[in-house]
């Protein structure tokens, strides 16, 4: 009996091993094959994180009127030539020299190039501009110019002249309309993001939804079957970066928090811990989640050269923290390769470094949570969409040419 009884716990034990291995074997295969998570030496740097804005109403003077669009148009006036000029009836008169005809196109070629100067003038400052980059409104004025003077070759050379100088001039313009924009948009803090990370050997995934003053947060991962889900919620703002109200870890599920902190800004005090131990600890302004600090650094910017902070996890209070610029490096993202530049917070035997891409919007690439005996962990981004914008793609690690040794 005692044999047939270790025959049966092992083969139960080879079956419990059989099926984890397949389980397994997919993430592990990913990991294994997929490229190393380079990264340069840290160096040196003076690049500042750029300030996010939040609100699209937040533009120069200059440019408060102007719309962003998917396509621009501009529509110039009708051209005349000598088809359209009614032409007076006249009679023959016997000469013995014949008179000088009139030229008729010059008062219209002049005519057409203030249509074409007031229509663009008017079209840079009301109608949508493209902000993706493109000189639309400049080509689309210079083509239309260029196709009114083929189409009225008989024209004076002087009055092409002045069309060529004026196109010239709103294009010029429209061009530093582009650019403003351009630099205004890449100032604006995504409201909807997705970034896909690898949790070690498994998949993560942190989302982001920004609604006027408020966010939702969730970062989440299922390794071996097993649920991680946290969650942080709050106010947000320009001028007072990330307030968190609520962070939560819902790996237990929505219902009953496995450990949470509900921020009580009218009190100035934070209830912290599981739902069984939880207890009562001070607050003050710029105080920060797990979640909620990354989002908050990525906002703020280079306002400052170091952001203190007491740092809650959920379980509980770390007074004190300091994130400071450390310098900048280059992370190998898949395929891509990326400046970050990082954000370090030591004290006692704890670290967390916080990776940000200046140019996403200073997102968090790259995250790594060390609290000692409270846990640890770390994510690196393989793909990311901002908007609904795909800035980095995921190549499966079998369609990557490089490879681990």
């Amino acid at each position: 009996m005692k044999i047939w009884r270790y025959l049966l716990g092992l083969a139960l034990l080879a079956s419990v091993l059989l099926h984890l291995g397949l389980l397994l074997a997919g993430p592990i295969y990913d990991w294994w094959t997929q490229p190393e998570f380079e990264q340069t030496a840290l160096r040196k740097t003076e690049r500042k994180l750029a300030e996010q804005s939040l609100d699209e109403s937040e533009k120069p003077a200059e440019l408060a009127n102007v719309k962003a669009a998917d396509q621009q148009q501009v529509f110039l006036a009708p051209l005349y030539t000598t088809k359209n000029i009614v032409k007076p009836i006249a009679t023959k008169v016997a000469s013995a020299e014949p008179k000088p005809r009139l030229n008729t196109a010059s008062k219209p070629a002049a005519l057409v190039a203030s249509e074409v100067v007031v229509a663009s003038a008017v079209a840079s400052e009301n109608m949508p501009v493209s902000v993706d980059g493109s000189d639309s409104l400049g080509v689309n004025v210079a083509s239309a110019v260029a196709e009114n003077q083929a189409a009225s070759s008989s024209q004076p050379a002087v009055a092409a002249t002045a069309v060529a100088e004026s196109a010239s001039k709103v294009a010029n313009k429209a061009s530093r309309v582009m650019a403003q924009l351009n630099r205004e948009a890449s100032k604006r803090f995504p409201k909807v993001v997705d970034i896909g990370y690898y949790w070690t050997v498994f998949d993560a995934r942190m989302q982001w939804k920004i609604d006027k003053d408020q966010y939702v947060l969730r970062l989440q991962a299922n390794p071996v079957g097993k649920k991680i889900e946290y969650l942080s919620e709050g106010k947000i703002s320009a001028k007072q970066g990330v307030t968190p109200i609520r962070f939560a870890d819902l790996s237990l599920g929505s219902s009953v928090p496995k450990n949470s902190v509900d921020f009580n800004w009218a009190t100035q005090t934070a209830v912290v811990g599981p739902p069984n131990a939880q207890k009562t600890e001070p607050l003050e302004a710029g105080d920060q989640d797990l979640l909620s600090a990354a989002l908050h650094l990525a906002l703020m910017g280079s306002r400052q050269t170091s952001y203190g902070m007491s740092l809650f996890s959920g379980k509980k209070r770390y007074p004190d923290v300091v994130f400071e610029l450390k310098g900048e490096a280059t992370l190998t993202l898949g395929t891509t390769k990326v400046d970050a530049v990082l954000m370090r917070a030591q004290w006692s035997d704890r670290q967390v470094d916080f990776w940000l891409a200046p140019e996403w919007n200073n997102l968090p690439v790259k995250m790594s949570v060390n609290l000692g005996k409270d846990g640890s962990f770390e994510i690196l981004a393989k793909e990311v969409t901002l908007d609904g914008r795909k800035v980095l793609e995921w190549i499966s690690p079998q369609n990557q040419q490089q490879r681990r040794p």
